[in-house]
């Protein structure tokens, strides 16, 4: 039956009311943080605080950094789409949240998937209890030990980075973020699961066309990626795989035949592969946990997913910013020069005493997290310390790494890049949890020594070698990509690779 005697009326009547009723349907929240006496920033209609994400206008980081200062208070309300979030900006808040008061956050927002069991057994996405069981199980792979002994695997594919480069010298830009890739993925195939990649042997390389595969910037991809962190309802709603089922597929294939030739070997590698397999001969750890399938080879493809991205953006930012600043990068070489020559080579000890390479890094990472937020879950009812606001059990609670690593109140002059904000005597200057560019408490990255390690070593084989510079390709001042969940350049990191005068070899 018509409303009216006009079809086009009462189209658009029934067009109004539904848009009407959608508005409020998603607008119903709205006053969450008002009735709580929380400031918040002013959310629009349909959206939120999210417009801009959901559109694929600016990065999660960038966006979120916007966010955080538009207020000063210690903490604010947003709204993703309805849901309400808190932001937190205080870094002593940040100390009892990830810290003080971890029991109460100990899980992330992030969606864990029934349906993607791969990634929902992951480190990273895992749920507590089970996630503190595995992680137990898996931090004996990154102690000291471990790690000197994987230096020698890692300059195997350091030596064989410096030959690639020595073939491109002639080109007048080369994209250096995919040396970083090819790099890192060697990397942790080499150490954590004794395979050789060949990445620099093969541009058709299949572990280096996964590892595009999972952080590229399709559409299809961002959406999926960000419903992860946001919206995990959606996720479940939806059936959403966090990754292309052709990298799940090939993960799963090699790490369970890397698992199979293992075993039943006397001798041992000490590493992720052997970590899972003791794990797997534990029957009581693996009934009491249903150790099996995916939850089994989950754990190593953890440690390519994570692993390979980190190193190479931060190893592919460093260099970013030493091409743009020669000075630094004249002062580093001098430092790698002498390291090397005192410790006799590629030690781990010579690592160790580059405290301008560590300097130059840990500057890199403040400007470029490469997860630039952190995310947690209220479990229960928590009253904020010295305040009368109580978080609600369930409520997602973010901290902005880039607000925090931006905000002139802890790091002045934040877009210049400054290593000697980390010397011996700044580093004292810096506000505790202002820097956290790899979580803090118990649940920061686990593999934070190895990612170190492996950046750090990479840069040493490039910079001993070569000189990077400045072309009219290189990007000034640097845009990111907005449809990739970790930190990406829109246009990639090129420059100019040539053969340094003063080899420090």
């Amino acid at each position: 039956m018509l409303l009216t005697s006009y079809l086009p009326v009462d189209t658009v009547i029934l067009l109004s009311v539904l848009i009407f009723l959608t508005y409020k349907y998603l607008s119903r929240n709205f006053k969450h943080w008002e009735k709580r006496n929380v400031s918040f920033i002013k959310p629009s209609p349909f959206f939120g605080n999210f417009r801009e994400i959901s559109l694929f206008r600016t990065t999660i980081g960038e966006h979120l950094a916007k966010l955080y200062n538009q207020t000063k208070e210690p903490f604010f309300g947003i709204f993703v789409f309805d849901k309400p979030h808190l932001i937190i900006r205080s870094p002593e808040l940040v100390k009892a949240i990830l810290v003080r008061d971890f029991n109460n956050f100990d899980d992330r927002n992030v969606a864990s998937a029934p349906h993607d069991l791969l990634v929902s057994n992951m480190l990273f996405l895992n749920k507590n209890p089970e996630w503190k069981t595995i992680r137990v199980k898996m931090t004996p792979v990154f102690t000291t030990g471990k790690l000197k002994g994987m230096l020698p695997l890692i300059n195997e594919v350091g030596e064989t980075m410096k030959k690639y480069i020595e073939n491109i010298i002639p080109h007048v830009s080369v994209e250096a973020k995919e040396i970083c890739a090819k790099y890192s993925t060697d990397v942790i195939a080499k150490c954590a699961f004794a395979i050789n990649a060949n990445c620099f042997k093969r541009d058709d390389a299949e572990f280096r066309k996964i590892g595009r595969l999972i952080f590229d910037f399709r559409w299809a991809t961002a959406i999926q990626q960000t419903s992860y962190f946001f919206l995990p309802g959606l996720v479940k709603l939806f059936r959403l795989n966090f990754m292309d089922a052709r990298a799940s597929n090939f993960l799963r294939d090699t790490f369970w035949q890397a698992i199979k030739l293992r075993q039943g070997r006397m001798q041992k590698a000490n590493d992720v592969i052997d970590a899972i397999i003791d794990m797997k001969e534990n029957e009581e750890f693996c009934k009491s946990n249903n150790f099996e399938g995916d939850k089994v080879v989950a754990q190593a493809a953890q440690f390519f997913v994570a692993g390979f991205e980190t190193t190479s953006s931060t190893m592919g930012f460093t260099l970013y910013e030493l091409c743009l600043h020669p000075g630094i990068q004249q002062r580093l070489r001098k430092e790698i020069k002498t390291c090397l020559q005192q410790h006799g080579g590629f030690t781990y000890e010579a690592i160790q005493s580059m405290k301008y390479l560590h300097m130059c890094v840990c500057e890199t990472l403040r400007k470029y997290p490469v997860l630039p937020f952190l995310d947690r879950r209220c479990k229960e009812d928590y009253q904020i310390p010295d305040s009368n606001v109580v978080i609600e059990k369930g409520t997602p609670v973010f901290i902005p790494m880039f607000g925090l690593h931006y905000d002139e109140k802890y790091f002045p002059d934040p877009q210049k890049y400054d290593p000697e904000r980390f010397s011996d005597e700044n580093i004292k200057k810096v506000t505790p949890f202002s820097y956290i560019p790899f979580g803090e408490g118990p649940r920061n990255c686990i593999g934070e020594r190895f990612g170190m390690l492996g950046t750090k070593l990479g840069l040493i084989h490039i910079l001993s070698e070569f000189e990077v510079e400045k072309t009219h390709d290189t990007p000034e001042p640097l845009q990111f990509e907005a449809k990739s969940l970790v930190l990406a350049s829109k246009v990639g990191l090129p420059m100019k690779f040539r053969k340094s005068f003063t080899s420090a070899a």
